[in-house]
């Protein structure tokens, strides 16, 4: 029985494990024993499978408690609205639909996952495997990527890459040669920038920390290949996030000496940034800056992908405002790729759910990030963990208003199985706090 109760533990642990290899295992493995397709799916069928026997053994095993009813509760009127408007529009591609409940629904079932993991574990649960887990798994990601770099560009159509296999075997600026973007063995470099940005805040907050000091340089060789990685994506919205997150894990682990710092050389730093913002306007023309920071090189045609990206959001923005119920689950986003019609990619999550679910389903899943923001919140003296996923938040905020990053397994399966221990362990010290 006590085996039992960690198998959702173990699972999490596989999750987090699996996920970020999923793509290049899928993509491989298939030329040998075929059923590309199976492969693809097995991640997601074993995923409903973990959520209903976690939930069934939360139960069997008497920790069920408001949270696991609202999260439950929650996962069914979530599904139920995606089953109902896909009803109420019998013409969306079914492929494409069974994707987009999929992508959508998933992410609730990993916070559900990771939350059964330590509610059934109780006071035996510990972080620091999950966190070698995480750290360990990024930085061969991270490595992966870096060599990638140096690889010919053909290197991975040998081993079942391809867009006629459902994944692209390189990437570049705009398509233009010579300008490499690395994505190791996820989909995309952005989904890479993406996937890095909590190990990479976990190892900054550690890295400062005076009980890490023991691991310090480990742990900083970690990151630095992380960083390198990072950069070799060319993800300006995976930069972006990377510097919003970590600055949000400074500012919060050195409150006070960021107050002191900014009462000396506050001024003598506004005056900086001043000067890097005018330098940067005068170099906008440039040749470094339209290839590596604007992605508008000389290889680009009509648009560039600044104004794509706009161009997409107003159109969803605008379907929205013509369909306020929805379009139906797979209209919008990655899935709606699988569409032999066309796809509409609206370059935004938030869009997206608003286009395919309506106003209900987006004013759903917003109030469900609110409500878990509100928990791992009141749970952030509870180790770095949830102040790392506090600040990772608003960086993955940042990145879904500019792409579909939710949609990547690797990206969800990490950060809402470990946002669910986190609200778990909340949990479950305020029933020790009671029972005591």
């Amino acid at each position: 029985m006590q085996t039992t109760k960690r198998l959702p533990y173990y699972l999490s642990l596989v999750f987090l494990a699996y996920m970020p290899f999923h793509i290049f295992i899928s993509q491989s493995v298939s030329l040998l024993t075929g059923g590309l397709d199976a492969w693809k799916i097995a991640k997601d069928a074993l995923l409903a499978l973990a959520t209903l026997f976690v939930i069934c053994l939360m139960w069997a095993r008497g920790v069920v408690d408001k949270t696991t009813w609202k999260l439950v509760v929650f996962t069914a009127g979530y599904g139920l609205l995606h089953a109902l408007l896909w009803a109420t529009h019998p013409d969306i591609y079914k492929n494409s639909a069974l994707l987009g409940t999929t992508y959508n629904v998933r992410l609730v079932c990993f916070l559900i996952v990771g939350y059964g993991a330590v509610r059934l574990l109780g006071p035996a649960f510990r972080w620091q495997p999950v966190l070698r887990v995480v750290i360990g798994v990024a930085t061969v990601v991270a490595a992966l990527g870096i060599i990638q770099y140096f690889l010919p560009k053909d290197t991975l159509t040998h081993i079942g890459y391809g867009i006629d296999r459902g994944v692209r075997a390189n990437f570049a600026i705009d398509d233009a040669a010579g300008l490499t973007r690395v994505m190791s063995t996820l989909r995309d470099p952005n989904s890479l920038g993406a996937f890095l940005l909590v190990p990479m805040t976990l190892l900054a907050a550690l890295i400062t920390s005076p009980r890490f000091k023991k691991y310090r340089v480990l742990g900083f060789s970690a990151f630095a290949v992380m960083a390198v990685a990072l950069l070799m994506t060319f993800s300006r919205s995976a930069w972006m996030a990377a510097i919003v997150s970590i600055g949000l894990v400074m500012l919060w682990q050195f409150r006070e000496k960021v107050v002191l710092f900014a009462k000396r050389f506050g001024i003598a730093f506004a005056i900086l940034v001043v000067g890097f913002s005018v330098f940067a306007y005068t170099q906008r023309h440039s040749s470094f800056v339209t290839s590596y920071i604007s992605h508008s090189s000389q290889g680009s045609q009509d648009i560039d992908s600044n104004e794509y990206h706009w161009l997409f959001v107003k159109q969803g923005i605008n379907g929205i405002i013509a369909n306020p119920l929805g379009h139906g689950p797979g209209t919008a986003g990655l899935a709606s790729i699988q569409n032999p019609k066309g796809s509409f990619l609206t370059e935004n999550y938030y869009v997206q759910v608003g286009y395919e679910l309506g106003i209900v389903g987006l004013a759903a899943f917003v109030g469900l990030q609110v409500w878990l923001y509100i928990r791992l919140w009141r749970s952030r003296q509870h180790g770095v963990m949830p102040t790392v996923l506090l600040a990772t938040f608003w960086g993955y905020v940042l990145m879904n208003m500019l792409l579909h990053t939710w949609s990547n397994e690797a990206v969800a399966c990490q950060w809402w199985i470990l946002a669910g221990m986190a609200i778990a362990e909340q949990s479950a010290t305020k029933s020790s706090a009671k029972r005591v």
